[in-house]
């Protein structure tokens, strides 16, 4: 009568016993897919601040390398260099991020970061482009050792995966595959720019005055370019949220289901437990009734 329940599940039950454990093991399955979603979800939220953390950097160094021209002076030219500096830094930075205890963009290396130190990769690009006397010499070697195949970005900047890509469940007959990391060639146009214009504002590299604007300038174009690519990757990212929503309302819909069937099967009939509440309750009465008949069943009562 307090808790709904039969008392007796397997006498209540019977053979029908298998019927349900296999409800519950259902229910626990469906249990860890809920769980699973939940945490998916907020890997890819974390990943979306941390794209949105890349499109505050790419436009406020795109604003600041646009607004050089021939006027430019060199402490502005060194001015924009600090902020394009700092973006490259910053964006480093934001792709090291961890969600709890797992790296979200060194694909299935989630045990380590996605790259290395940003002010040493730095120091590395600047080494390879010293020299270089022109803006299309020192762009090129930016290029360079961000895009060629086993170059200083695969074997010195990016640590993590370079193949596989973090892949989560999301219920029975359907994975979610995160298919970004930080070596997509989104992150390495975005970190190119901001490296050429670091480099253009720094006077140790040697470059006049127009080859350095001419750099800035044209990085700051190549960083406009980056927003439709950073925009389509927030766009896929944002396609996973929403499947990873619809697994959960899935998920949701058959565990109500699982879990009234199983509620059918042990919970006891309220009509049924109140009448042999009352027929229990009719008799404790009688025996009580009886009981304090008897007690008076003495002589002095009898004479009385």
């Amino acid at each position: 009568m307090t808790t709904g329940r039969k008392e007796d599940i397997v006498e209540h039950l019977g053979p029908d016993q298998i019927v349900l454990t296999s409800l519950d093991r259902q229910l626990s399955l469906l249990g860890s897919y809920a769980s699973a979603n939940t945490s998916t979800g907020q890997t890819l939220a974390a990943m979306q601040t941390v794209l949105g953390t890349l499109e505050d950097q790419r436009q406020a160094s795109s604003s600041a390398m646009l607004a050089i021209n021939e006027a430019s002076t060199p402490s502005q030219l060194e001015e924009t260099g600090r902020i394009a500096r700092l973006g490259f830094e910053a964006t480093f930075e934001a792709l090291n991020t961890r969600w709890g205890d797992q790296s979200l963009f060194a694909g299935n290396a989630v045990t380590g970061p996605a790259l290395a130190d940003a002010s040493d990769m730095l120091a590395d690009i600047k080494a390879t482009a010293l020299g270089a006397t022109s803006a299309t010499d020192v762009a090129a070697a930016v290029d360079a050792w961000f895009d060629t195949p086993g170059g200083g970005f695969e074997t010195l900047a990016y640590q993590g995966d370079p193949t596989g890509f973090m892949t989560r469940p999301a219920d029975q007959t359907q994975d979610i595959s995160i298919e970004f990391r930080a070596d997509d060639q989104m992150i390495r146009d975005l970190l190119k720019s901001l490296a050429k214009g670091a480099l253009a504002g720094d006077p140790t590299m040697g470059l006049t005055q127009a080859a350095a604007q001419d750099l800035q300038k044209s990085a700051g174009v190549n960083l406009l370019s980056v927003s439709s690519s950073l925009a389509g990757v927030q766009s896929r990212l944002g396609h996973l949220e929403g499947q990873v929503q619809d697994a959960a309302v899935r998920i949701a819909t058959q565990k109500t289901s699982f879990g009234m069937a199983r509620n059918d099967m042990v919970s006891a009939d309220p009509f049924e437990t109140a009448t042999q509440l009352d027929a229990l309750q009719v008799q404790l009465e009688t025996h009580y009734a009886l009981t304090a008949r008897l007690s008076r069943l003495t002589l002095t009562e009898y004479l009385r």
